[in-house]
């Protein structure tokens, strides 16, 4: 069975490295909080309240971040890029469990 222990753990490297997000306990589950990037500003929060829905947004946040450190804003991926950040969140999807 998931559990929001087992989703945290598997992110907790990436979430150190990504500073835009931090995740908080709430009374109704976890809030995943991003800030904008000079961390003065909440962009937006995520109401997690199952482990599932934090796996599925953490996924989604990783993949913006390999994006942004793939080409860091300055031109589009290229298909190789593409598939190597599909790969990579597919595999993090598939090892927590």
């Amino acid at each position: 069975m998931l559990t929001f222990e087992t989703v945290l753990s598997a992110f907790k490297d990436y979430l150190a490295e990504d500073t835009r997000y931090e995740v908080i306990m709430a009374s109704r589950g976890y809030v995943i909080l991003e800030w904008n990037s000079n961390d003065r500003e909440l962009e937006s929060a995520v109401a997690c309240p199952t482990p599932e829905v934090m796996k599925e947004e953490l996924l989604s946040d990783l993949r913006g971040y390999l994006q942004y450190k793939a080409t860091l804003c300055n031109r589009n991926l290229t298909d190789d890029e593409w598939e190597q950040i599909e790969a990579q969140v597919d595999e993090m999807s598939a090892s927590i469990q």
